[in-house]
C-alpha cells in the first residue's frame, strides 16, 4: 500500500459531471448512477466508531455499504449484522484488496488516526471518493498530501466533523451570525469527558496495543476529542489559525499504560485577532461544560443543546440606546452523522462540493499539529511554518 495504486484509465470512462469542487477548478469525476440504484461503499476499520456510522447508513438510502475491510476478520462479522439493507457486504483483511473492486464508488475512512492519511492516498488513487473520519490527519504535510492526491485523481475528500451538518449547530452558527454580538474577540471552548472505553480483548489481534493509548498514533485528546470543538470554533470565528501555544501532560490513571496525553490547554490566535482557548481533559465525571465566545457587544453560550446570547455595552462608552433582547435557543435534535451521509450521497451523484472538505479539515490540523509541537517544545509554533 505505501506505493500507492494506480486509478486506472477504465474508471474515468464513466459518465463525468462537472462540480467545480477543487482548488484547481476541474470537475470531479463523477459515475452517474440509473434511477434510484444506491452508489456503493466500502468501510474500512470495524472498530467501536463505525457502529455508529451503520447505524446513520441504514437510514440513507443513496447509498449502500457494499465491502467491509479490518483486520479482524470477526468484528466484520459482527458489524455485517448491523447492515439493515442491501445485499451481505464483502469482506476483505487487505484493503488493496478491497480497493480493486471496480464497483465501488467510495470508501469510508474509519481507522485509528494514524491510518488515516495512507487509507485515504490509496483510495483517492484507486479511483474511489473517500469520506475520511476526523481527525484528518495526524501532521499538516499529511493534509497537504491528501489534498494533493484528490486534485490529482479528481476525487473528493469529506471529513467527518459531524457537527458541521448538525442541524442544531448550524441553526446556532446562523443566529450567532445574524446576531448584534459585533466581532467576535475571543472563546473559550472545551472538551471535558471520561476516559477511553477499554477495548475488549477480542477487538485486537494478539500483541496489538490499544492504539488511543499511544501519542504517536493518536495525538492525544486535542486531536481525539478536541478536534470537534475546535472545528466549530473554526466555523465560527472564520478565519485562519496563525499562532499556537499550548501546554499538555498524561495523568494515566485510569487506562492501561499510555503515553498520549490526556489533558490539555491550547491558545490559538487567528488572522482577524481573534483568540480561542481551548480546554480537554478526560478525567471529568460531571456534565459537560458549555462554551463561550466574547463579541463586542454580547456573550454566547452554546452548548450541544442550547444556544443563549446575553448582550452589553462597553463600560465607559455612551450607550447606543436599549440592548436587544437576549436569546435561549433549543439547538438539540438531528442527527449530524446521518446528515452527514446524506449530504456524501449529493457528492457522490455530483450535486453539491463535499463539506468539509480537505482544507477545513487542514484547519484543525494545523491547531492540534501545532499544540503538540508547542508542548514538547515549550514554544509559540507559527503555522505557517508547518507547511
Amino acid at each position: 500500500m505505501k506505493k500507492g495504486l494506480i486509478a486506472s484509465e477504465a474508471a474515468a470512462l464513466a459518465i463525468w459531471s462537472g462540480q467545480k469542487a477543487l482548488a484547481s477548478g476541474q470537475p470531479l469525476i463523477i459515475k452517474k448512477h440509473k434511477g434510484s440504484e444506491p452508489y456503493k461503499l466500502g468501510l474500512v476499520g470495524c472498530g467501536n466508531r463505525s457502529k455508529q456510522h451503520i447505524s446513520a447508513l441504514n437510514g440513507v438510502p443513496e447509498i449502500e455499504i457494499a465491502a467491509l475491510c479490518d483486520i479482524v476478520p470477526h468484528k466484520m462479522d459482527q458489524r455485517a449484522k448491523l447492515i439493515q439493507k442491501g445485499p451481505e457486504p464483502r469482506k476483505y483483511v487487505d484493503l488493496e484488496k478491497m480497493l480493486q473492486q471496480d464497483d465501488l464508488d467510495a470508501i469510508a475512512v474509519v481507522l485509528p488516526n494514524y491510518l488515516h492519511k495512507m487509507a485515504t492516498i490509496a483510495s483517492l488513487q484507486a479511483g474511489k471518493h473517500v469520506f475520511c473520519e476526523k481527525p484528518m490527519a495526524l501532521t499538516v504535510a499529511d493534509c497537504n498530501e491528501m489534498i494533493a492526491t484528490s486534485e490529482r485523481t479528481r476525487r473528493a475528500i469529506q471529513i467527518g466533523t459531524q457537527r458541521r451538518h448538525s442541524s442544531g449547530y448550524q441553526k446556532a452558527v446562523e443566529a450567532i451570525r445574524k446576531s448584534s454580538v459585533g466581532r467576535i474577540l475571543s472563546s473559550d471552548v472545551n472538551s471535558y469527558r471520561g476516559d477511553w472505553r477499554v477495548p475488549d480483548q477480542d477487538e485486537y489481534p494478539p500483541g496489538v496495543e490499544y492504539w488511543r493509548l499511544d501519542q504517536a498514533l493518536c495525538g492525544g485528546v486535542v486531536y481525539e476529542m478536541g478536534a470537534h470543538i475546535i472545528d466549530v470554533n473554526n466555523w465560527i470565528f472564520d478565519s485562519e489559525p496563525e499562532t499556537v501555544v499550548s501546554l499538555q501532560g498524561v495523568n494515566d490513571l485510569a487506562l492501561r499504560t499510555r503515553n498520549s496525553t490526556d489533558h490539555g490547554g491550547v491558545l490559538v490566535q487567528y488572522a482577524n485577532g481573534a483568540m480561542m482557548n481551548y480546554g480537554g481533559n478526560l478525567y471529568t465525571y460531571g456534565p459537560a461544560g458549555a462554551n463561550y465566545f466574547f463579541g463586542v457587544n454580547g456573550t454566547i453560550e452554546l452548548s450541544d443543546k442550547t444556544l443563549g446570547i446575553r448582550y452589553g455595552q462597553p463600560n465607559g462608552f455612551p450607550t447606543k440606546g436599549p440592548l436587544p433582547k437576549s436569546i435561549q435557543m433549543d439547538i438539540s435534535g438531528g442527527d449530524g452523522t446521518k446528515d452527514q451521509w446524506k449530504y456524501f450521497a449529493q457528492v457522490l451523484a455530483g450535486q453539491v462540493d463535499p463539506y468539509p472538505d480537505g482544507y477545513l479539515g487542514r484547519q484543525s490540523i494545523q491547531i492540534c499539529q501545532g499544540a503538540i509541537i508547542s508542548a514538547q517544545e515549550k514554544t509559540v509554533v507559527n503555522v505557517k511554518d508547518l507547511a
